[in-house]
C-alpha cells in the first residue's frame, strides 16, 4: 500500500510541517516490502523536512510516480515480484530525471551490478545502513537533482530565447565541421527540419570555396571571427539563398564550437531592387518637370536636383557636389536683388513641416522667380522638402528649355 504524504521538519507561518520560506519541497519515495523498514526510514528522515511517500512494492511505486512528482527514490533490492534493480531500471526509462538509490546487502551486489553500469542507480548503499551516511547521501542526491533541474530550466529558457531570434543561429563543431544544433529560424530559412540539420556537414549548406577555406583555416589553427560576411546558402530545395553571416566561438567539454548568426538577405535585395526602380522612376519624373526642382533631406543635405534647376541658375559643379542644401540655397539667393531676404525666406520655408509655403523674389537680371516648398516624408520617417523654382523673364514668359 502507499502511504499518504508525510510532511515533516520545520515550521513556517505557524503551520506544522510547512517548508521554510524560499525552499522548495523535496519529495522522496521510499520503497520496501517490509513496513518496519519503511517506518524506520521515516523516523530517521523526519528531521530533514522531506515530503515522504512510501510504497510496499515496485509496482506500487510506479503507480505513485505516475501521479506524483518525485525527486529522490530509495528502494530495497530484495523484494518479491520486482527487485529493486528492476524497479529502478523501469523508473529510469519512464522518469530519467529522478535520483535513484538502492539499499542492498553485500551478497546481492552481483544482482545490481548491471543496473549500476546502465546508469539506473545513482547510489548503492549497504544494509544495515549508517544513519548519518544515508541522510548525507539523500541530501546530496537532492542537491544533484535540483542542480540538474535548474540546468534544464536554464537550457529551456536559452532555447526559447534562441528560437525567438528572427535570424538563423547554428552551432557547428569545428573538428568535424558538422552542425550540432540550430534554432527554429534556421529550419524555416533553409527548409530542413531540426532532426535533418543535426549532424549535417556545414559544407552541404555553405557551397562557396571561400566558405570551405574558412573552415579549413579555423580547424587547423586559431579562431578568426567573421562579421557581416555575405555568402550563399544552399536550401533544401537546392536553391541558393543570399545571406550575411557572423561567427564567434565557444570552447566546450566536447571541443571548440562555432556560433553562426545568419541573416537572410532576400528581403534586403528585394527592397534594394524596388528602391532602384523607384529612384529611376523619380529621376524620370524630376527630369520631365518644367520647373527647377531641389529635393532636400531633413538635415538639409541634398537628396536630388534636376537638370532644369541647373539650367535656371547655372549651378557650379562644386556647389552641387558638396551635397549641402544650405550652399545651394545661398547660391540661388546670390542672384536676387535682396540676397539676404531671399535666403531668409527660403530658410523659413524649410522650418515649416506641415504645409506648403510659396514666395517670389526678383533677380538682378530683371527676371522674377516664383518658388514653393512642400514638405516630404522620407523613408526613415523624417521630413524633408521639395523646392520648385519657376523663372519668369521680363516679358512675363517662363524661360524656355
Amino acid at each position: 500500500m502507499t502511504d499518504s504524504p508525510l510532511i515533516v521538519g520545520g515550521h513556517a507561518g505557524g503551520l506544522p510541517g510547512a517548508v521554510a520560506a524560499g525552499e522548495a519541497e523535496r519529495h522522496i519515495l521510499l520503497v520496501d516490502d517490509e513496513e518496519s523498514i519503511l517506518s524506520a526510514m521515516k523516523r530517521l528522515l523526519r528531521r530533514d523536512g522531506y515530503c515522504i511517500y512510501t510504497a510496499r512494492s515496485g509496482q506500487e511505486g510506479l503507480e505513485l510516480l505516475a501521479s506524483t512528482p518525485i525527486g529522490v527514490i530509495v528502494s530495497d533490492q530484495r523484494m518479491p515480484t520486482m527487485s529493486g534493480a528492476e524497479f529502478l531500471g523501469e523508473v529510469k526509462r519512464r522518469y530519467p530525471d529522478t535520483m535513484r538509490i538502492v539499499l542492498s546487502g553485500y551478497t546481492e551486489l552481483n544482482s545490481i551490478t548491471d543496473a549500476i553500469n546502465k546508469g539506473a542507480i545513482y547510489k548503492f548503499l549497504t544494509k544495515p545502513w549508517d544513519d548519518d551516511l544515508l541522510r548525507a547521501h539523500i541530501r546530496e542526491a537532492f542537491e544533484v537533482f535540483e542542480m540538474r533541474s535548474a540546468n534544464r530550466r536554464l537550457q529551456m529558457l536559452n532555447r526559447a530565447i534562441v528560437d525567438a531570434v528572427p535570424d538563423a543561429i547554428l552551432l557547428v563543431d569545428v573538428s568535424s565541421g558538422r552542425i550540432v544544433t540550430a534554432n527554429r529560424a534556421t529550419t524555416e530559412l533553409l527548409g530542413y527540419d531540426h532532426a535533418a540539420l543535426a549532424g549535417m556537414a556545414i559544407a552541404e549548406i555553405e557551397t562557396l570555396p571561400l566558405d570551405w577555406s574558412y573552415w579549413q583555416e579555423i580547424s587547423g589553427g586559431d579562431f578568426r571571427p567573421l562579421n557581416g560576411v555575405e555568402t550563399e546558402y544552399r536550401m533544401n530545395s537546392g536553391a541558393l539563398l543570399p545571406v550575411r553571416k557572423s561567427t564567434s566561438c565557444i570552447d566546450t567539454d566536447s571541443g571548440r564550437q562555432v556560433v553562426m548568426v545568419v541573416h537572410d538577405l532576400q528581403m534586403e535585395r528585394a527592397f534594394e531592387a524596388t528602391m532602384a526602380l523607384l529612384n529611376t522612376e523619380l529621376s524620370s519624373i524630376l527630369e520631365a518637370s518644367p520647373q527647377g526642382l531641389l529635393v532636400l533631406n531633413q538635415d538639409r543635405s541634398l537628396y536630388r536636383l534636376n537638370r532644369r534647376l541647373d539650367a535656371l541658375f547655372d549651378m557650379p559643379e562644386s556647389v552641387v557636389e558638396s551635397g549641402d542644401g544650405e550652399c545651394l540655397l545661398e547660391y540661388i539667393s546670390r542672384g536676387a536683388e535682396d540676397p539676404d531676404a531671399t535666403l531668409a525666406a527660403l530658410r523659413a520655408a524649410l522650418a515649416v513641416t506641415d504645409t506648403a509655403v510659396h514666395g517670389e523674389f526678383a533677380r538682378r537680371s530683371g527676371d522674377q522667380v516664383r518658388w514653393y516648398a512642400n514638405p516630404r516624408v522620407t523613408p526613415d520617417g523624417s521630413t524633408g522638402h521639395v523646392l520648385g523654382f519657376i523663372v519668369d523673364v521680363g516679358n512675363g514668359r517662363a524661360v524656355p528649355d
